[in-house]
């Protein structure tokens, strides 16, 4: 079968974009064509499957495409990851410009682990001395981490599948990101699913 590497790049000769556009051609997959995709077995069929793929999408489909990868690398790219390959890249490749988009930073603050006084003074060279269980609890602390995020929120007054009000929270120093809350996750599955079926123009 294929690899998933060489359909991104027989994808990429028929729609003369670049890598990062083949990659926004399968986030445009209903969930029909990635199971679709998974039976294919010989380079016939996956021609065959590419072909079919891009015509039912029209010919000003891959135009479309790039110019939505290159927004998404323009705006939402941090540091060597580029936009188009992460979530909220995705949001732009699918749905197109948002109605309105806000980037702000927080401080999360996360509870890493609770410790006791006496270990943690073995652990930093201190003496290990054997204390009473009240002893050990009184000296209990919680440790915690303060992570600086990037928020990225995003607003559509209409989508193939309505309104959307989603926020994504993303590492500034990896360029890593997932939705906000689990009510963004489900949004953005249900607008994804609805906007690659509405990029198909012929069944």
């Amino acid at each position: 079968m294929r690899t998933a590497r060489q359909f991104f790049v027989a994808v990429t000769l028929l729609c003369t974009a670049s890598l990062y556009a083949a990659n926004g051609l399968v986030k445009f997959m209903t969930k029909a064509e990635h199971r679709e995709w998974t039976t294919i077995r010989n380079d016939e069929d996956a021609q065959r499957f590419v072909d079919s793929y891009l015509a039912r999408r029209g010919p000003a489909f891959a135009a479309q495409l790039a110019s939505r990868v290159d927004e998404a690398d323009k705006h939402l790219t941090i540091g060597k990851v580029p936009g188009s390959m992460t979530l909220r890249g995705k949001v732009i490749i699918l749905l197109g410009v948002p109605s309105a988009f806000e980037q702000t930073s927080i401080t999360e603050n996360t509870d890493v682990h609770r410790d006791n006084g006496v270990m943690a003074a073995a652990l930093t060279g201190g003496s290990a001395t054997t204390v009473g269980t009240d002893e050990m609890n009184e000296g209990s602390r919680t440790m915690g981490n303060s992570n600086l995020l990037l928020v990225y929120h995003f607003t559509y007054a209409s989508t193939p599948a309505g309104p959307l009000d989603v926020n994504i929270t993303a590492d500034p120093n990896t360029g890593k990101d997932r939705p906000r809350d689990k009510n963004s996750s489900k949004q953005l599955e249900a607008a994804f699913e609805a906007a690659a079926q509405a990029s198909i123009k012929t069944k």
